[in-house]
């Protein structure tokens, strides 16, 4: 019985971790958002990490802590991005490269701006 709970807890963890890993995903590849809409997005994670709390034991908050960084990524001011990418490499390429191209659509940067970031990053996190 003791190795069935093990194997439970093991398989919710990692069930919470594609969770994490899809939800980046599915953000990185967002076209077009408002400051309201991300604000709804950590809304919608927060009610998820309350209704994930109902029916698995262990503490979900901290694997999906993930999520809501990269949430939080698209308020930082324009001249952190490179910084930021380089401080989280749990991050794919392109999940950032999607979460530049949004922001610099979203705040209006200057096409130059964006391919310089992107280039800085490129460099810094190869």
């Amino acid at each position: 019985m003791l190795l069935f709970v093990k194997v439970q807890d093991r398989l919710l963890e990692y069930g919470v971790e594609i969770v994490a890993e899809t939800l980046i995903e599915g953000l990185s590849r967002v076209k077009r958002c408002t400051d309201e809409g991300r604000a709804l997005m950590s809304l919608d994670l927060q009610v998820l990490i309350n209704g994930l709390q109902h029916f698995v034991s262990m503490n979900v908050k901290p694997k999906l802590q993930i999520v809501e960084t990269f949430v939080k990524a698209y308020y930082l001011p324009e001249t952190e991005y490179v910084h930021w990418a380089a401080a989280h490499p749990e991050y794919s390429k392109s999940q950032i490269v999607g979460l530049i191209n949004l922001v610099a659509s979203m705040k209006g940067w200057k096409r130059k701006t964006r391919l310089e970031t992107l280039e800085k990053i490129e460099s810094a996190v190869v």
